[in-house]
């Protein structure tokens, strides 16, 4: 019988919610360890988020940069309204296949979904699907989203623009975790650290101290989840061994399988 492409290997994942690449890896063979190194906890400005809502049915073009954007935005939109067409005829741009797969659980489509997950790609397709000169446009963000989104829809485009910030992004503090999968990774190390954000690469230099006996033990392989991630790994001087385009856990796991390909364990 065949072994399975990643049989033997271990990969630790860094962000929450895990549960499809898991499931993904596991098929593969893969053995996985999570230790979230961001917290994301949905907040909003209420008189901001009332005065957005207020405006529903003038956008556009809505734009979402995160899939705990789609989320905690509808979580505000439906504490105001109960039937979906409310949101009108707006367009709606995706910076990824995960967050279009999102949009759909709402039993809407996004527009404009980029071949590569960046905003700046996002903006690009949408210039493509018409001229935003004078259009409106609003922005899901989150508290670490760059705000150059807007911006340039405004300074190149001619666009006007909203913003909404929807969910807050904190760094982990391992230092109060007693998470079993941390203690592994400590005692064995992994093959691979995938990370999906530059907020996950900061924590996890932050938290060095309480991961260096798996750094030292393996000295894992580093994936990232698009080019924003990578760019920020490369900003800590950190070597990134392979960059999945996609965050799709079909896209995730054959990264790691090219990546892994030819690593053996100590």
């Amino acid at each position: 019988m065949k072994a399975k492409p990643l049989t033997g290997k271990r990969v630790l994942l860094t962000r929450e919610n895990n549960a499809a690449l898991k499931e993904e890896l596991q098929k593969r063979g893969a053995e996985v360890l999570e230790i979230p190194l961001i917290r994301v906890e949905h907040t909003v400005n209420k008189e901001d988020a009332d005065d957005i809502m207020a405006e529903m049915g003038t956008y556009d073009w809505i734009t979402f940069s995160s899939v705990n954007g789609v989320k905690g935005f509808f979580a505000e939109f439906f504490k105001r309204f109960d039937d979906i067409r409310t949101i009108g005829i707006a367009r709606i741009a995706c910076v990824g296949e995960s967050t279009a797969k999102e949009i759909g659980k709402y039993y809407l489509r996004a527009d404009v979904v980029p071949d590569v997950s960046s905003a700046d790609a996002m903006l690009e397709k949408m210039a493509e699907y018409e001229t935003l000169e004078n259009l409106k446009v609003l922005c899901v963000m989150g508290n670490l989203s760059s705000p150059e989104l807007a911006g340039k829809l405004e300074s190149s485009h001619n666009a006007i623009t909203d913003t909404i910030q929807v969910y807050e992004t904190s760094l982990a503090d391992l230092s109060k975790c007693d998470s079993p999968d941390l203690e592994s990774f400590n005692k064995d190390g992994a093959d691979a650290v995938v990370f999906a954000s530059p907020s996950a690469v900061e924590s996890f230099l932050k938290n060095m101290n309480f991961l260096s006996g798996g750094i030292k033990k393996a000295d894992p392989k580093i994936v990232s989840i698009g080019p924003t991630t990578t760019a920020g790994a490369k900003k800590f001087m950190l070597k990134v061994a392979g960059e999945s385009a996609s965050p799709l856990p079909e896209a995730v796991a054959d990264c790691l399988e090219k990546v892994l390909k030819k690593t053996r364990r100590p």
